[in-house]
Formats: structure tokens, C-alpha cells, sequence
């Protein structure tokens, strides 16, 4: 998750004011009990009048849609609370409770090899990740993800150590609506002779969408996260910097003067299980950017960046 240190920086593999606010919907095998962090907004889909549904997370907790029509779904993340900005979709298994998905995924972050492995065979019979995007105050993104009927959650990787982990429910029901964004690029996760490698189609704009793909195996989930690339910055320094990070991606104690990237400025798509393509609309600004994965590998544990899953590219 996403390391960015506007918040927690040593997580792994890694929100709209509504006009009145209400407590999120619970199914009945969670707890009654509804974490304070968490605040949904009464507005759904049909009667917002919008195709893009806001999410945002703050000091308050999570506001975010309670409702939505199958298909297409753009949803706009933001963010007022530096502490917060890694707002992620995931599809739970039938019975799943909450506490229990935040478990496993606790395990998935933990940067040892042995718990990323556990956790990630439980994660399969626990919940599908299905993306998201990493931003901050001054980083707002979008993301489009195809739902089907059924019941979502919202999370926010950066608070999920906390026994009140910041989440709230979406029920999408009715009949199917919206549309795709169309991307100018197309990032693509795959492994190539066993290794995982970034496939780029297309060129990236500043401003316009670009679509994130998970073509990895069956249960490997990957993250996409774009730093701007420091001026002079070489594949070499990139080395260099990847060098640092331990076996199983365990982030650097401290930034050096010469890193190639600044985790603060890292915005893009949070983890996705394979077999997945998400649409992104970030704030990326014309120049060279490094995009890297910092998930691991489902079957052994490996650090997929100190594999190889890192890419420089350029924004026009």
C-alpha cells in the first residue's frame, strides 16, 4: 500500500459534504455498534442528480454516498485531514463483518512475509479489493469502478490500525446507469518470465483519465502510485532507491537528501484484485513521474517493488 506520510507512513500495498448527515447502514452479522469516526451522507445517487458520487474524509470521520445503481460508478475523493487519504472500495464476502476483513488486511500490511501470505489466502474468502485512490488536502483524484448489485464498504487504509477504523456501507441496487471515463493511457500489472512489470499503452496528460489494470494472476492484488520524479533523477538513482527498501518492501527508516521521490507528493490507485480495470483522474502535472507498486506477493511474501514494479514516465 501506499506509504505517503501525510499520516501513516509504513502501511503497505497503499468523502462530499452531504446536505444532512446519517449513521451508515450495518448488516446484521456486523456489530450494532457504529464506530464514531464514521458519518455517511443521506444523498444517494438519484437524488444528488449527479454521475459522480463525492466521497470525503475529515477530522469527522468518512462522508460518503449510502446508495448507488449498478454499473460504471465515478466516484470523487477528497480529503481535509492530512492524517487521512488512502479511500479505498472493497466487496466483502457474504457474512463478513467489517472487524473481520480488517483482520486479514492488518495481517497484509504487516511488511512479514509469512503474515502477508496468511492474510492474503484469507483475504479470498473474505473480501475483493476492488481500488481506489490515494490523496491529500491538496491532492483530490477520482475513481471508476464497476459495481454490481449487492453491499460495498468504504475504508480508509491510513486509520484501519485503529479499533474504530474509519468505513461506511454502500448498497447498489436498481437498474444499471452510468458510463466509463475514457483514458488517454492504459497502465497494465503483469508478470513477465515471472517477474512483475508495468506495461504502458497510450501517453498520460495532465488533467485526463488514465485507466489502471491488474492482469497479474488469479488473487494478486496491486496498487498503482505515481511520485513526481525528482529533476535529474536516473533508473539508477531509482535502484539505488528501491535498494533501500527491506525484503519484504519494509520502507526506509529516513528520507535521504538524494531519494528520487518525496512519499508525501504519491497519488494513484490503491490496491485491486487481479482481473480489474479502474479509471483515475489525478492531479499529476506535466513532467516525469515514477510509478510504483508497494504491494507483496500473495504466494511468498516478496516485495513486488524490490522486484521490479517500479516504472519512470513522462506527463504532457
Amino acid at each position: 500500500m501506499s506509504p505517503c506520510k501525510r499520516g501513516l507512513a509504513t502501511v503497505v500495498g497503499l468523502v462530499l459534504a452531504g446536505a444532512g448527515l446519517a449513521q451508515p447502514a450495518v448488516s446484521a452479522a456486523e456489530s450494532p455498534a457504529v464506530p464514531p469516526a464514521v458519518a455517511t451522507s443521506a444523498r444517494t445517487a438519484a437524488d444528488s442528480g449527479k454521475s459522480v458520487l463525492e466521497i470525503r474524509s475529515s477530522t469527522a470521520g468518512l462522508t460518503a454516498p449510502t446508495t448507488a445503481a449498478p454499473g460504471p460508478t465515478t466516484f470523487h475523493v477528497t480529503s481535509s485531514d492530512p492524517a487521512s487519504g488512502w479511500v479505498s472500495l472493497v466487496r466483502p464476502r457474504s457474512g463478513v463483518t467489517f472487524e473481520q476483513f480488517r483482520a486479514v488486511m492488518l495481517k497484509i500490511i504487516n511488511h512479514v512475509s509469512g503474515d502477508v501470505v496468511e492474510g492474503s489466502a484469507e483475504l479470498e474468502g473474505t473480501a475483493e479489493l476492488l481500488g481506489g485512490t490515494t490523496m491529500h488536502p491538496d491532492l483530490p483524484a477520482t475513481f471508476t469502478q464497476d459495481l454490481s448489485p449487492g453491499t460495498y464498504w468504504f475504508f480508509d487504509y491510513q486509520n484501519i490500525r485503529e479499533t474504530d477504523a474509519r468505513h461506511s456501507t454502500l448498497t447498489v441496487s436498481g437498474p444499471a446507469a452510468g458510463r466509463r471515463p475514457v483514458p488517454t493511457a492504459t497502465f497494465t500489472a503483469r508478470l513477465v518470465d515471472g517477474q512483475p512489470r508495468w506495461r504502458q499503452e497510450g501517453t498520460v496528460r495532465a488533467g485526463r483519465p488514465l485507466r489502471f489494470t491488474n492482469a497479474m494472476p488469479a488473487h494478486q492484488n496491486v496498487e498503482a502510485i505515481f511520485f513526481p520524479l525528482a529533476a535529474g533523477a536516473t533508473e539508477d538513482d531509482v535502484r539505488a532507491y528501491v535498494d533501500r527498501f527491506g525484503p519484504s518492501g519494509e520502507f526506509p527508516t529516513e528520507p535521504l537528501p538524494t531519494d528520487p521521490v518525496d512519499l508525501n507528493e504519491g497519488t494513484g490507485g490503491l490496491p485491486m484484485v487481479s482481473g480489474r480495470s479502474s479509471e483515475l483522474t489525478l492531479r499529476l502535472h506535466p513532467g516525469r513521474y515514477l510509478l510504483v507498486d508497494f504491494f507483496n506477493d500473495a504466494q511468498d511474501g516478496s516485495s513486488y517493488l524490490k522486484r521490479g514494479h517500479w516504472k519512470i514516465l513522462d506527463v504532457v
